[in-house]
């Protein structure tokens, strides 16, 4: 796990953008728990096959999760866990949530 942020109200996740400080490789999964269920494990991904990755890229961003389960509720809580990744060494990863 590299970090989680609590998502304060519910709505729909419609993309991501990861950012990288030199162009590599990193592969990132996105879990989602509730405050009982934290710290989860991968299991619960939620990224599908569209999970936030760059290939020999500084920047890259995903806008049509059609993999992906979209809808978050007030609470839950996003953590990042990186599966892979080779020459960077650091990333930051926006998940963009349009509130309902």
């Amino acid at each position: 796990n590299k970090g989680s942020v609590t998502i304060p109200y519910s709505g729909t996740i419609t993309g991501w953008t990861i950012m990288a400080d030199v162009s590599g490789s990193i592969v990132v999964d996105v879990w989602k728990n509730n405050y009982a269920s934290y710290p989860g494990s991968a299991s619960d991904s939620i990224a599908g096959t569209e999970k936030p990755t760059l290939s020999s890229q500084q920047k890259n961003t995903d806008t049509n999760l059609t993999t992906w389960t979209t809808a978050v509720a007030a609470g839950d809580i996003i953590t990042f866990n990186v599966d892979s990744v080779s020459t960077v060494t650091k990333v930051t990863v926006t998940i963009n949530i349009t509130k309902s």
